[in-house]
């Protein structure tokens, strides 16, 4: 048992006695076992459904996005306020050789406020433009976690094909070891030579450098799945293959593509750049600054002073400012179109090479299932019978038990691979939340 097994349960024991501690109601002995007992259940298998509970709640880049969403919310607010009005204070014409403020008349103190008014129309725009970018990276999260759910089941199948194709090598060996014993039997009869003897032993033994091989390959892909679950340690998953969803049709998957969360996202950052543009054109408007101020003469007999102002800023000059403004707001919307268009025919082009892989591979393993891999064994069975009869060369039989055993293998990367098209073509029709 982990270290990180033995605190987790620790921590669960003192919750219990902190409730006992403040008077909680009596709990039953099975409740209180369960509650103390529960991290040790930890080594049940994991299944696939539970994993992506795991992965889209502790997946530190999904929570990196979910913070990204709060950020541009808040700054979706914040644009949208005016500037903070300005407060002067000052000393007017103070006398340098006595800084007395009574004996000229023109020496005050002053106090002014002012406040700037931006262009019209912009601090709205600005303030929709950050909701909409708020929107793409809300469709952003749910893109991107569609994706890592797809990482996972990638992960998950390639485990569970090394695992498969480990216990699928290790029945090749049962038949390799029948080889060898029909060649001793043959070779001490004085019917087959030594030589066929050592060839079937080295087939048999060779297989052992296959198994370390997979068992390799399902270590990486354990390490992986660890890594999307944010785990200190490799789980233990169910060896059981998952039930996918099954696959739309060619015209459902292409009328879904429009409703898929990364595409919503690349539509909404185009619709801010549209939005950009018309931000941009409210240059042209000048910027309006109110001022109001208060001066207070100390001079006897001299009257208070006020003052008021207005001040605008003046685009009078807007070929190298207001117009390169909108000018590179109009290419940046551009560029967002392009963009869109080009993911929208990536992910068409995607679904409909995926949608075609999936059923040829579909085809392959129901024909391996019914035709070729129940062929190629009747073909070894007969084969090593007519070889312990004598009527049959050594190589024939090694040939025909490597052909069982590449059908076999075969039969399992077919079924990895439907299971692969039918995790992508889930991951492609994934529909993104009804936008406020």
């Amino acid at each position: 048992m982990s270290d990180v097994q033995k605190s987790s349960g620790n921590k669960y024991f003192l919750k219990w006695v902190a409730a006992i501690r403040r008077g909680a109601e009596l709990l039953s002995l099975p409740v209180m076992l369960m509650m103390v007992f529960s991290p040790y259940a930890s080594a049940v298998p994991l299944s696939l459904q539970s994993a992506e509970v795991i992965a889209l709640r502790q997946n530190p880049g999904l929570g990196a996005l979910t913070q990204k969403i709060a950020e541009l919310r808040h700054q979706a607010v914040a644009v949208a306020q005016l500037p903070d009005p300005h407060l002067a204070l000052g000393v007017v014409n103070a006398p340098l050789n006595s800084f007395s403020m009574n004996q000229q008349q023109m020496s005050m103190l002053s106090m002014g406020l002012s406040q700037t008014f931006p262009s019209f129309g912009k601090l709205g725009l600005e303030g929709q433009q950050a909701g909409v970018e708020a929107q793409a990276a809300a469709d952003t999260l749910r893109g991107q976690s569609a994706e890592l759910v797809l990482l996972l089941r990638r992960a998950w199948l390639q485990a569970l094909y090394a695992e498969d194709a480990v216990a699928t090598v290790r029945h090749q060996e049962q038949l390799q070891a029948e080889s060898v014993q029909a060649a001793l039997a043959l070779y001490r009869s004085a019917q087959g030579s030594q030589a066929d003897v050592l060839r079937a032993q080295l087939a048999r033994d060779s297989l052992a450098n296959d198994i370390s091989k997979l068992q390799a390959e399902r270590a990486s892909d354990l390490a992986q799945i660890a890594q999307i679950l944010d785990l200190p340690e490799p789980p233990s998953i169910e060896k059981q293959w998952p039930n996918l969803p099954p696959p739309p049709t060619l015209a459902q998957a292409e009328a879904r593509l429009s409703g898929q969360p990364l595409l919503r996202a690349a539509q909404a950052q185009t619709r801010a750049a549209q939005m950009g543009v018309q931000v941009a054109k409210t240059g042209y408007w000048p910027e309006v600054t109110v001022s109001v101020g208060y001066g207070q003469d100390f001079y006897p007999g001299s009257p208070n002073w006020l003052s008021a102002g207005v001040n605008l800023s003046l685009p009078i000059f807007p070929g190298d400012r207001q117009d390169q403004d909108v000018a590179a707001a109009r290419a940046k919307a551009l560029q967002a179109q392009y963009r869109y268009d080009d993911q929208h025919l990536a992910l068409t082009q995607q679904a409909r090479a995926t949608l075609a892989r999936y059923e040829a591979v579909k085809a392959q393993l129901e024909r391996t299932d019914q035709r070729l891999l129940p062929t190629a064994r009747n073909a070894f069975s007969a084969t090593l019978a007519a070889y312990s009869a004598g009527r049959a060369e050594l190589n024939a039989v090694l040939r025909t038990q490597k052909e069982v055993l590449d059908y076999a293998l075969t039969r399992l990367q077919y079924r990895r691979d439907l299971a692969l098209s039918a995790a992508e073509l889930d991951f492609l029709t994934t529909q993104g939340a009804t936008q406020p």
